[in-house]
């Protein structure tokens, strides 16, 4: 058995819901999804799918999650990671403000994987993101970061970070892209990385891929790197799951 499948992986990232956003089409192509994740030393895994206020109400959004997972949860073979429901919420202006946030968090934490713009962020966008994590008593996980690193100012992270914001980071951003492979490494090796996630959406073009990332992790930082990689994220959905609010 290789060192990277001993390790048992967080996936913080993941559209594996059938049929529920641009992720996984089918029940087949989901249990096809976890069944390879597995095989890669994913043993939890979070459904984040799109949540995206100008499209729907949050009660219909959960609505929908809650028969997306009903389908899959009768399908799950015992070869799949433990599903935690969430959403990846695309931010809006007033966002702080929504009172359903707490419920689209993942599966009994407090923390709410937050989907910034594509573009560089304004005053207004980054202050929600710290007011949600100051006064509403809730934990926020940037998602994908890597994908915002080119065309933030470079401070911006030190004053997230030191306001409580957490950032996630996608497979993807190790294994393509000197440049952005060298500057995740880097922030990983820091400990500015709360966690990372495949943020896989079928099984064709966008698998689950985070065992490949953990490789190369483990060639350019070594294992010890992934092993404190892994405790933090396990500590930190343990913490937040304990946290969390009735």
């Amino acid at each position: 058995m290789n060192k990277r499948a001993m390790i048992e992986l967080t996936d913080f990232h993941s559209h594996i819901l059938p049929s529920m956003d641009d992720g996984s089409s089918s029940v087949q192509e989901s249990v096809d999804m976890l069944r390879l994740s597995y095989q890669g030393g994913v043993r939890r895994m979070v459904a984040t799918p799109h949540f995206y206020a100008q499209k729907e109400p949050p009660e219909r959004f959960l609505a929908r999650r809650g028969k997306a997972w009903g389908r899959l949860a009768s399908a799950l073979p015992e070869d799949a990671p433990e599903v935690y429901l969430g959403a990846e919420v695309r931010y809006y202006v007033g966002i702080s403000q929504t009172e359903a946030l707490p419920r689209l968090c993942m599966e009994g934490t407090n923390l709410l994987l937050l989907e910034m713009p594509f573009q560089k962020w304004t005053e207004r966008m980054t202050s929600e993101a710290i007011q949600i994590a100051q006064e509403r008593g809730l934990r926020v996980l940037l998602a994908h970061i890597d994908r915002y690193l080119a065309f933030q100012s470079p401070d911006i992270w030190e004053h997230l970070a030191a306001n409580g914001v957490l950032f996630q980071v996608n497979a993807s951003a190790f294994l393509h892209g000197w440049g952005s492979r060298r500057r995740v490494c880097r922030m990983l090796r820091d400990g500015e990385i709360a966690a990372l996630g495949s943020d896989c959406h079928n099984m064709t073009y966008r698998k689950p891929n985070l065992d490949s990332a953990v490789a190369v992790i483990q060639k350019k930082i070594g294992q010890e790197a992934v092993c404190m990689m892994n405790e933090r994220a396990d500590h930190l959905l343990a913490s937040e799951r304990s946290a969390a609010k009735p």
